[in-house]
């Protein structure tokens, strides 16, 4: 399955999904996890607090099952969860490399509810 991260630095989930403008894409299985791509979004309006357009990002990780980010606004929620993408806000500056070793140990145990669905979804 493909697993996105809100992140500027590549390294943490550092960033609001109405603000981020690049979304670091995994490829994650039971085996592990290996970095597929950045995708990259051009600001529509610099001055904004969402300077992407929610539908354009939307439909462009439409093929991720799972979306880490620091923050999402409700309506930006109601957006990614309609299009089958589960959002999982975790605190700034989580590491990206820790979250995937503790999702890959989840998919080996028992995966949580979310996690099936997740799974099963995409």
């Amino acid at each position: 399955m493909k697993v996105a991260f809100c992140t500027n630095s590549m390294k943490e989930v550092d960033e609001h999904f109405g603000r981020a403008t690049s979304v670091a894409v995994y490829d994650v299985n039971t085996d592990g996890s290996e970095f597929a791509e950045l995708r990259t979004f051009i600001p529509i309006d610099a001055d904004e607090n969402h300077k992407i357009d929610i539908n354009t990002k939307v439909e462009a990780l439409n093929d991720c099952s799972i979306l880490y980010l620091t923050e999402i606004g409700g309506p930006a929620a109601a957006v990614v969860v309609r299009n089958k993408i589960h959002p999982v806000k975790v605190d700034d500056k989580a590491s990206i490399d820790e979250l995937l070793d503790t999702l890959v140990k989840k998919l080996n145990d028992s995966p949580p509810p979310w996690l099936r669905k997740a799974i099963q979804v995409k």
